[in-house]
């Protein structure tokens, strides 16, 4: 998907100052599309944004083939996005979603003001708090068909730091960060009235497998979570 012209222009970076961007620009391509340069470090081909595209999705094209589920590490001005999503529609028809997790804003909101996103298949995260991404239910619920992954090296050089945390991330398992995620109001409440600064794995095996007997039903209630946990 080509974008549309624009001369170049300068972004203050203090505004960027969280990811530490020093300098933050959109030049225009010899091919006349605009390409994101972030301290220095084009984020696409200075050349051929759309051929570099296309070179970079048929790396992964026989993966795409078997594998309707994309997660793609970088979102530059989403060229390589929007060739991915041509090759899934050829094999896949509709039925096929891409996540792209970025964590400079500036550039989602430059991608926004060009129509980038219509595609209802593709959903971008725009945020350096990881664990902010990993709050959101369809993320995780994805994370777990096992996408084929994509890295978008530049933007992966850009915040190797940011990426590094996202793929090695391990999520709070505290009381007080995890029973908001839990449906079952009784095991809710039962998990509140708890030690909040405990695990929800500590607090079971402080009520329950360091008893001599059975209490009441919400014993077997932990019992039964215990388990699923376990088997998940």
């Amino acid at each position: 998907m080509e974008l549309a012209k624009n001369s170049s222009q300068e972004i203050n970076p203090k505004s960027l100052s969280f990811l530490n961007i020093e300098s933050y620009e959109i030049k225009q391509s010899r091919s006349n599309l605009k390409v994101p340069v972030i301290n220095g470090v084009h984020l696409h081909s200075n050349y051929h944004p759309a051929k570099e595209a296309k070179k970079i999705i048929a790396n992964i094209e026989h993966q795409l083939k078997e594998n309707n589920h994309l997660l793609i590490l970088g979102l530059g001005f989403a060229y390589h996005v929007y060739e991915a999503c041509k090759l899934l529609e050829s094999y896949h028809g509709q039925n096929y979603k891409v996540i792209v997790i970025e964590p400079n804003e500036q550039t989602y909101s430059e991608c926004i003001k060009n129509n980038l996103f219509p595609n209802k298949n593709i959903e971008v995260y725009a945020t350096d708090s990881v664990a902010n991404i990993y709050k959101e239910k369809s993320v995780v619920t994805f994370l777990s068909s096992k996408p084929t992954i994509l890295t978008h090296a530049p933007s992966f050089s850009l915040y190797t730091d940011f990426y590094k945390a996202f793929l090695d991330f391990e999520a709070d398992k505290r009381i007080s960060e995890c029973v908001e995620h839990i449906k079952s109001a009784e095991l809710k409440t039962l998990l509140y009235n708890g030690n909040q600064n405990l695990s929800v794995d500590e607090y079971i095996e402080e009520n329950i497998y360091q008893t001599s007997e059975f209490k009441n039903k919400n014993d077997f209630l932990l019992l039964a979570f215990d388990a699923i946990i376990k088997q998940g």
